[in-house]
């Protein structure tokens, strides 16, 4: 069986960081004995090594790409954890962590949604559409970034509030995938999520713009 679209673009990115003059650091376990660092297991509670993340990508482990960048982050965070920033590995951690990042966010958008695609026609994570015509309109597909007025977000921060639980959840993940620092607790809940609509991006507003009037436009279809 051939691998997944999303697999093969992950493991590009790993590749890249294992072929850097410092992925051999991070190519295999932390070993406390080799290293004479007894204390390693106390302070990190959950090793990770790209060798350890690329034989979970391949076995089928990992089974989103969001758990692929969490596994990557996990191995570079335990280093910076464990090691002084003045420390090379520390350096070296800190270094490759910015290399990943800086190839794949870029692409994280378009990875999930080939992920989304396999998981059964990416209608769970709501980052398609259909267009005029019924034609599906991709969000890579996607290239309105116009800045929004004052009044579009009022409109679309009221037109979301319209949207059923389902539908909702849709617009958390989208937000979610391109930028997830924007979704915060709120003090009164923590279990519930709070959208800042001025911290999106103009690309993410447009882009949810035009999912919530599709989405309450077939609710009303629906009703008639």
């Amino acid at each position: 069986m051939s691998k997944s679209e999303w697999v093969k673009k992950c493991g590009s990115v790993l590749k890249i960081l294992k072929a850097h003059k410092h992925g051999w650091v991070f190519g295999e376990p932390v070993d406390p004995v080799k290293l004479q660092i007894p204390d390693y297991f106390d302070v990190i509670k959950q090793p990770m090594d790209l060798g350890t993340v690329k034989a979970k990508l391949d076995d089928g482990t990992l089974t989103s790409p969001e758990m692929f960048k969490e596994h990557v982050l996990l191995t570079f965070s335990n280093a910076m954890t464990y090691n002084p920033a003045s420390h090379d590995v520390h350096i070296m951690a800190k270094t490759l962590k910015d290399l990943f990042l800086s190839k794949w966010e870029p692409m994280e958008g378009s990875v999930m949604e080939k992920w989304r695609m396999e998981q059964g026609g990416g209608g769970g994570g709501g980052q398609q559409s259909e267009g005029h015509g019924g034609k599906r309109v991709l969000e890579s597909e996607f290239s309105d970034d116009r800045p929004m007025s004052y009044e579009e977000k009022r409109e679309l921060s009221a037109n979301m509030n319209k949207l059923p639980g389902k539908k909702l959840g849709n617009v958390v993940q989208i937000i979610h995938d391109r930028n997830h620092r924007i979704l915060q607790p709120t003090s009164e809940d923590p279990d519930e999520i709070e959208i800042d609509i001025d911290k999106i991006d103009d690309a993410t507003l447009r882009y949810l713009d035009k999912f919530v009037k599709e989405a309450l436009a077939k609710k009303k279809k629906k009703t008639v």
